[in-house]
């Protein structure tokens, strides 16, 4: 059984840099349709989507999914920590870990993912920032969350350490997350069909946002 583990962040606190462009309600509607897009690429992967949140997400998201409620703020580490015991907790053999702001991602991404983690117990996708934007563990705990601003050098480190071979996916559609009015100009020139795209280009109309394409 394969569990793929979805951090997302309190709504009303989710997507700050965006606040001088953005209000609260559309931060957060922007939020639930970049997770709307992950989920979709999950679809027929055979990945139990677990989402872990402060708030209770079920009316708020359509699909079949599994809610992991923290309670309380604690950080994308502990979100992810907090995933992966509940994976175990289900059965998982696999967890997948992914950012709920990688809406370029498409279903292609999650087989080619899979498939090499057939081959590596651990896969990662490296971001644009240092960070990650997919963590693929088999089994879960083959090496610990080591969230920073660095991740995946620390993911390196880890799997080097424990004599963990290590597949890495570099792909451009899940290195893009979005944080900035610089990263919603970017996504839009590539994002077409999605419906983060269709929810950006419906609010930025009144803003400068998005360059002319």
């Amino acid at each position: 059984m394969l569990c793929a583990v979805i951090p997302v962040n309190e709504l009303r606190r989710a997507k700050s840099r965006l606040g001088g462009v953005l209000s609260p309600a559309q931060r957060e509607r922007l939020v639930l349709a970049m997770l709307e897009d992950v989920l979709a690429a999950l679809r027929g992967s055979g990945a139990l989507p677990v989402l872990v949140s402060p708030e209770d997400l079920r009316d708020r998201v359509e699909g079949e999914f599994e809610m992991l409620v923290e309670g309380r703020r604690r950080g994308l580490r502990e979100a992810v920590r907090l995933g992966n015991e509940h994976a175990c907790t289900l059965g998982a053999e696999a967890t997948l870990f992914l950012p709920a702001d990688v809406p370029l991602i498409r279903r292609r991404h999650v087989r080619e993912m899979l498939r090499m983690g057939r081959r590596y117990p651990v896969v990662v996708a490296p971001s644009m920032k240092g960070g990650i934007s997919a963590l693929y563990r088999c089994p879960p705990a083959v090496i610990p969350e080591v969230f920073s601003d660095r991740t995946f050098l620390e993911v390196r480190r880890c799997t080097s350490e424990r004599g963990v071979e290590l597949g890495v996916y570099d792909s451009f559609y899940l290195a893009l997350d979005i944080d900035t009015p610089e990263d919603v100009r970017e996504f839009m020139y590539h994002g077409a069909g999605t419906r983060t795209y269709e929810v950006l280009e419906e609010m930025v109309r009144d803003y400068e946002i998005v360059a002319r394409r």
